[in-house]
């Protein structure tokens, strides 16, 4: 169970503590001052009672054996790399989800509630009293007041007894009884799985009506009439959840009404409570969360060296080649991660997050988190015995809780409790030579190369795949995606299919990338790396024609999120396009060596922006040296929140292209645009120039008039100014389209028609390089003819 829960049910429960001693020691002495005084505290202790610290106490000789399990670094060793992890975090348990969910819908209505009160202020007519302002509502069954705010229907001005009204409801606000409301409203929002904090709620509005009560007939004593009064407004629904209708709990304070003459307390029912309360709040303090136990061991210190509590064996086990031995105790068989060390290595890789203020702060290091495993294979007690700070330590917590159950440890063929010592190493990309040469990257500098190039690898994968015959027969065909990575050595590794069409054709496609030979491995900033790579393999009966391809309108990040390319509603710059020019201007500076080495061109930068707004995972597509392009890069972080985009009317993540231009005399004219001849694009080879480059059926003059279909005033635009709609699409090697992007447009719907219109645009004639038809990514450049 998450701190957060252990600590709301702490608070529960002192709240319903301390609710008895209200009832039994408070209630009957008829204090109102102190009742209220009381109701307040049962909502406010309980909130801090639960966070005063553990007490310390020793424990006994009569400890459960535990048996401890050191797995040492080099062959646990797991690896969290900033900006590679491999998926989201999981989603909350389905406890939590519930209990936000109803807290949200409680705020929610509390925050309806309010603004419908600020509602009647404006729509109200004012009238002055000798009591102070009141607002007339006709729409009102009855007299309610908010603060400093009183309301009044029409007809209750007519009444008799309106003095005693005017008076009941000015206590309120004299008394500031609203405060109440919202405290109480509030701790019944955070707290409504207990029928306590309910009960909170309605006796303090209980108490608030008797003080009001007490205050309007203090002058004239006409408890008679004040009753009939309230006889009145019998079986009126009252007007609003937080406000103070008059019409409220008039029986019980007919009752009270009768008998305003304070009792006696009972102090020594007032000072049992007192201590039950805070026996009950100290004893609490010892149901702690895992964490709260840590203990600090410095760099230096062995694992071996912490002090020892009675009846604790300490077995040090080492692992050699997936097999343990034991170093002191032969009888202990370790307790064993389901799958065994490579299943946990990946589940922890896809699952612990590098925290962002420890990339902020460029915190790196080792965590050694201490937790036990049970006898039926249940991990609990997880801790800190090392930790970075940052925001790391928590993480390896949240992460080691969630956890499967293990295979517990054996001693002598018994299962027993074993204490794992489990390192988790985080380290920044690029700050370290062992995080770049283990990072594995989606767009480098320099792609890795087929030996041959791509006509040899298209004969390669036309001589390795042999269509079944059984599968010919069943007539399925279809692409297979196979993603792998290239280290560095050029081998292939980690090749998966992600999206597969038939058991017997992805085994086709994924033997035959694993049986490829030896790339030209990729380069980045002059080292060779790891990258990641995907190739679609596809299978077409030729008797019949290919099915159209599924438009690819998302991508997966290198952290495993799916990102859109294409959208209903692109993101937007705060200002436009004009501001982010202006932005991108005022936050690029060129470099001392760029200026010395009179480098000038354009920076391609890759960036995301998210469902927030915010932009993240910025790369550089295309480079053009001495230190612009980090320039570019660092520019493009620096953006302020975007509009998100949006599909079917939800925010989305979604990935954006954008050149940066540098030049040294920025009065000169532009030189020509240079493209390189191929890119890795979403990670695959995409070819910006072919021998052959595509075509549409009729050439542009038709492509114009097929998009004038959907937006009737469009020209092609050669001057690629601060109104020019930037269209970009890949035409696939059959002559399908894939949206790349859509920038510059105003408007949302001019994007959206776009959209649509290449949605639905025919196969053009594909583009060819050696012979080979190959995916080309095509720019059109666009203005509305005003």
């Amino acid at each position: 169970m998450t701190p957060v829960f252990i600590y709301l049910i702490k608070a529960a429960l002192i709240n319903a503590l301390m609710l008895g001693v209200y009832y039994y020691a408070i209630r009957p002495g008829r204090n109102f001052s102190l009742m209220r005084a009381t109701l307040l505290a049962t909502i406010v202790l309980p909130l801090l009672l639960p966070l005063i610290p553990q007490p310390v106490i020793h424990q006994g000789d009569t400890a459960i054996p535990v048996y401890v399990i050191t797995l040492p670094e080099p062959s646990g060793m797991v690896t969290i790399q900033a900006g590679s992890e491999t998926a989201p975090a999981p989603l909350p348990p389905l406890h939590e989800i519930i209990y936000y969910a109803v807290s949200v819908i409680l705020l929610l209505s509390a925050m309806i509630a309010v603004l419908s009160v600020l509602q009647k202020i404006q729509k109200s007519n004012v009238r002055i009293t000798a009591y102070g302002k009141i607002y007339i509502d006709d729409k009102a069954t009855s007299p309610f007041s908010f603060f400093r705010w009183v309301f009044f229907p029409g007809s209750s001005l007519e009444l008799p007894g309106t003095e005693l009204l005017l008076r009941h409801e000015f206590s309120h606000v004299r008394r500031r009884h609203s405060i109440d409301r919202m405290i109480s409203a509030l701790f019944r929002s955070f707290f409504w799985f207990s029928p306590f904090a309910h009960l909170s709620h309605k006796l303090l509005a209980e108490v608030n009506e008797y003080q009001a009560d007490a205050d309007a007939i203090q002058v004239t004593g006409d408890k008679e009439g004040y009753n009939n009064l309230m006889i009145e407004f019998a079986g009126i629904y009252k007007n609003n959840p937080i406000s103070h209708p008059f019409s409220a709990h008039l029986k019980k304070r007919i009752i009270m009404l009768n008998h305003l003459k304070p009792g006696k307390l009972n102090l020594t029912a007032i000072v049992t409570g007192m201590m039950l309360v805070a026996a009950f709040a100290i004893l609490s303090a010892m149901i702690q969360p895992g964490t709260s136990s840590t203990e600090t061991i410095g760099p230096e210190q062995n694992i071996q060296d912490l002090p020892e509590t009675a009846n604790t064996l300490y077995a040090n086990i080492e692992q050699t080649h997936g097999q343990a031995g034991a170093a002191e105790d032969t009888t202990l068989k370790e307790a064993a991660y389901p799958g065994g060390e490579a299943a946990k290595l990946k589940f922890l890789q896809q699952n612990i997050r590098y925290p962002a203020e420890a990339r902020k702060n460029n915190i790196q290091g080792t965590v050694l988190c201490r937790f036990t495993v049970e006898t039926d294979g249940k991990v609990t007690s997880p801790e800190i015995i090392r930790g970075i700070g940052s925001g790391c330590d928590e993480e390896v917590i949240r992460v080691v809780a969630l956890m499967p159950r293990w295979q517990p440890a054996e001693k002598n063929g018994k299962p027993v409790r074993s204490s794992m010592v489990m390192p988790v190493k985080f380290a920044l990309s690029g700050d370290s030579d062992d995080a770049v040469s283990e990072e594995v990257f989606m767009v480098v500098e320099n792609p890795p190369q087929f030996p041959g190039g791509d006509e040899a690898r298209a004969k390669y994968f036309s001589s390795a795949i042999r269509y079944p015959e059984e599968v010919r027969k069943e007539k399925i065909e279809g692409t297979v995606y196979v993603t792998f990575v290239i280290e560095k050595n050029g081998s292939i590794s980690n090749a998966k299919v992600i999206r597969g069409v038939d058991p017997r054709l992805d085994k086709i496609a994924l033997d035959a990338v694993n049986a490829m030979p030896a790339w030209t491995p990729g380069t980045q900033r002059g080292k060779t790396v790891r990258v990641q790579f995907n190739i679609p393999v596809k299978f077409s009966l030729k008797s019949e024609p290919a099915r159209p391809k599924e438009v690819k309108t998302t991508s997966q990040l290198p952290d495993g999120r799916e990102v859109y390319n294409v959208v209903d509603e692109t993101p937007e710059f705060p200002g436009g396009m004009e501001k982010l020019a202006e932005f991108i201007s005022a936050n690029t500076k060129y470099t001392e060596t760029a200026k010395k080495e009179k480098i000038e061109g354009t920076v391609y930068v890759s960036f995301v922006i998210e469902a927030d707004g915010s932009v993240s995972n910025a790369q550089v597509l295309r480079g053009i040296g001495g230190g612009l392009d980090d320039v570019a890069r660092e520019a493009v972080m620096k953006m302020p929140g975007w509009k998100p985009g949006k599909k079917d009317g939800v925010a989305v993540p979604v990935r954006f292209n954008m050149p940066v231009k540098f030049k040294l005399d920025p009065s000169a004219p532009d030189k020509p645009m240079e493209l390189p001849e191929k890119i890795v694009y979403q990670g695959r080879e995409v070819y910006y120039k072919a021998e052959q480059m595509p075509e549409y059926p009729g050439g542009n003059d038709a492509l114009l008039k097929y998009f004038r279909n959907y937006i009737s005033n469009l020209e092609f635009d050669s001057e690629h100014g601060k109104s020019t709609i930037y269209v970009s699409f890949i035409v696939e090697p059959d002559g399908s389209i894939t949206p790349a992007g859509i920038a510059g447009s105003p408007e949302v719907t001019v994007s959206d028609k776009f959209t649509e219109a290449i949605g639905k645009m025919k196969n053009w004639k594909p583009g060819k390089t050696r012979g080979a038809v190959v995916p080309v990514k095509l720019n059109y450049f666009f203005r509305l003819n005003k």
